[in-house]
């Protein structure tokens, strides 16, 4: 298993592999928490309550914030810095405002993809369909 993804087992859809499929993680950088958070509440706001398994929030000064959808997709908020390098993702929000040094050196480079699909296999870090900016 990769590091940072939860496997589901049987959960039957297009992307399946002998039964299992990867959930997502989805990490939202900020150049600070607060723009983070910002975004993260945009994207809660518009999600289906009905998809959403759990929700954890404290205020930016403890800096947590996810978001648990019941597919097993994992989304959180964190501040661009040097200790954000332990965390990988499948799609990712970027902050327009995260400095070059901190994008090519923190959050680029933990790009992983799904396990499953053609891009795992055929990696060459072109990965602009799974990441946007804010």
């Amino acid at each position: 298993m990769i590091s940072g993804c939860v496997v589901l087992r049987n959960a039957g859809n297009d992307s399946s592999i002998g039964g299992e499929i990867m959930a997502k993680n989805i990490i939202i950088y900020g150049s600070t928490i607060e723009r983070a958070f910002n975004k993260l509440q945009d994207l809660l706001d518009n999600m289906n309550q009905k998809n959403i398994n759990k929700v954890t929030k404290t205020s930016p000064n403890t800096g947590i914030f996810t978001i648990e959808l019941r597919n097993g997709d994992y989304y959180q908020a964190v501040r661009a810095s040097d200790n954000a390098r332990g965390y990988r993702w499948q799609y990712a929000y970027i902050d327009k405002d995260i400095n070059q040094e901190l994008l090519d050196n923190v959050v680029l480079c933990k790009f992983i993809p799904e396990y499953g699909t053609d891009d795992y296999w055929n990696y060459d870090r072109n990965f602009k369909d799974y990441y946007e900016w804010y």
